[in-house]
């Protein structure tokens, strides 16, 4: 019996790699939201509404292709759901064909249920990225997934069942959270240069470990932790507006560059709720510049709320295009490079308590 994820290797080298774009007018409801997860992790190499052009006039197309063309690798990412939407037709009972079709291209394949990358897309994301160490030896791929818990596997579900399942409308048990979740927007947005954060994390730990009065310290800050804590620093700084289920929902992206290592901060789950917070937790890869990527996201967004973590000589520039009340920093308390004239955070005692320490 077929179960979820199911992951399905080639037994040939690539022999098919001419992609063309091709608009799919029936995209699954909840791609668009697993895309965003996708698009964070896996930067510039998720490619969406292309085929293999091979003359058919309806050609198999996959949900999402990863292309890593240094290793010439492409796999098939797949969402599968029990029943049609509409039609409450049974479907995915048998995609044998289907998956031929790309493993004799030499594609590998993952297919995901919609239930497991609607609750937990970042261990679906975790899935894909072990898929890739094993296929390309990187363990890049798979930084920043270490503490993440393994996703649950499902079984696949026969005819019988997916009738019942339509019958029962068996999707709008989560498909409503999903909804909720695409209309709303966060109220406030909390934004981390990796790099600068990684950089102080080690150094904390340095500083640490040689004390006598500490007894022990986890090995990573925990961003339930470090969440909490920024909450509680900032809640009076900006206008709370409740906007997820009479709570505030808040977005965390923090940026990590392919060049440079990043366990030493993890994070415990894609939701974490807090008090009357909601924080939804991004980590961006990237090849780009932190510091351009951070400027696009707060401009193309029209971020007002925003509390910026870093602390580098390109960021002052930018920061006096910007309106101060719209900004807080978390900047280091000596030999910053970020004005004083913007209200601020020092991350020093953040990253300390967040790393749980326990004095004698």
């Amino acid at each position: 019996m077929k179960e979820y994820p199911h992951i399905l290797y080639p037994q040939i080298e690539i022999v098919e790699k001419n992609l063309i774009d091709f608009t799919n007018s029936k995209t699954g409801f909840t791609e668009s939201y697993f895309e965003q997860k996708l698009a964070k992790y896996f930067k510039s190499h998720i490619l969406k509404n292309v085929v293999i052009n091979d003359g058919k006039k309806y050609p198999y197309q996959p949900d999402y292709v990863f292309h890593y063309p240094e290793k010439n690798l492409y796999i098939d990412i797949e969402i599968d759901e029990p029943y049609s939407y509409y039609s409450k037709k049974p479907i995915h009972i048998n995609d044998n064909k289907r998956n031929e079709y790309f493993l004799q291209k030499g594609w590998s394949i993952i297919r995901f249920s919609e239930l497991q990358i609607t609750k937990y897309p970042e261990l679906c994301c975790k899935v894909i990225s072990e898929h890739i160490r094993n296929l390309t030896g990187e363990n890049i791929w798979i930084e920043g997934f270490h503490e993440l818990d393994n996703l649950n596997i499902i079984k696949a579900w026969n005819f019988l069942e997916a009738n019942k399942m339509a019958t029962n409308s068996y999707r709008q048990t989560y498909l409503k959270f999903l909804k909720e979740i695409k209309e709303k927007k966060a109220s406030i947005n909390i934004i981390a240069d990796g790099i600068f954060l990684n950089k102080e994390i080690q150094e904390t730990k340095q500083i640490l470990e040689s004390e006598s009065s500490i007894q022990e310290f986890n090995q990573s800050a925990k961003t339930s932790i470090f969440s909490k804590l920024l909450v509680q620093k900032f809640a009076g700084y900006f206008k709370n507006n409740e906007t997820f289920d009479n709570k505030i929902y808040i977005e965390f992206t923090i940026y990590i560059s392919n060049h440079h290592s990043f366990y030493n901060f993890s994070f415990d789950t894609d939701f974490i709720e807090m008090e009357n917070y909601i924080i939804n937790i991004y980590f961006v890869r990237t090849n780009e510049i932190i510091c351009f990527e951070i400027f696009e996201k707060i401009k193309a967004e029209n971020l007002k709320q925003v509390v910026l973590i870093a602390d580098d000589p390109a960021y002052p520039s930018f920061l006096k295009t910007v309106n101060k009340t719209e900004i807080v920093l978390v900047k280091k308390y000596r030999e910053s490079f970020m004005p004083n004239d913007f209200r601020y955070l020092t991350i020093d005692s953040l990253i300390e308590n967040s790393l749980e320490i326990e004095y004698k």
